[in-house]
């Protein structure tokens, strides 16, 4: 765990507690392949650089059971409302730190660079970031197809 003195954390959100729900994470998975990632016999690279049309929330590799997402996010942003998802997904701070929080938020994990918190299936969590940061996200599996109208 990492110490960070209390004048350096944001206060949560009044929502913060508001539990919204399990979430297929269908946004993570509709995103398109970023960077420069190439295959050959089934392997996928990327590499470490941020592509120059890259959003908040950047897919790195994908296969039809896993992905690796990278995220940045400003000092008090997150995923700020408590939430779950259908696979389990394992978190990893690149940069910053990161407070997760469990239901009545518990803190589950303080974390600083190179500190991680795998989430199981159907946990409901929330984090928040006390500095500036990037995390990346290994999750799976997808969400079913949408339904066609």
């Amino acid at each position: 765990m990492m110490d960070t003195t209390p004048g350096d954390i944001p206060e949560p959100s009044d929502d913060s507690e508001k539990h919204y729900g399990h979430v297929p994470d269908r946004l993570a998975w509709d995103i398109a392949l970023g960077g420069d990632v190439s295959t050959d016999l089934g392997f996928q690279m990327f590499t470490g650089e941020r592509a120059p049309e890259a959003k908040r929330v950047e897919a790195l590799v994908r296969t039809p059971e896993l992905g690796l997402y990278r995220a940045r996010y400003r000092a008090g942003g997150g995923e700020n409302g408590l939430h779950s998802h259908p696979g389990d997904s394992i978190w990893m701070v690149l940069a910053g730190s990161v407070r997760f929080y469990a239901e009545k938020s518990r803190l589950i994990a303080n974390l600083g660079p190179g500190g991680g918190v795998m989430i199981p299936s159907g946990a409901a969590y929330r984090f928040q970031c006390t500095q500036d940061s990037e995390v990346v996200r290994f999750a799976g599996p997808p969400p079913p197809p949408r339904a066609q109208a």
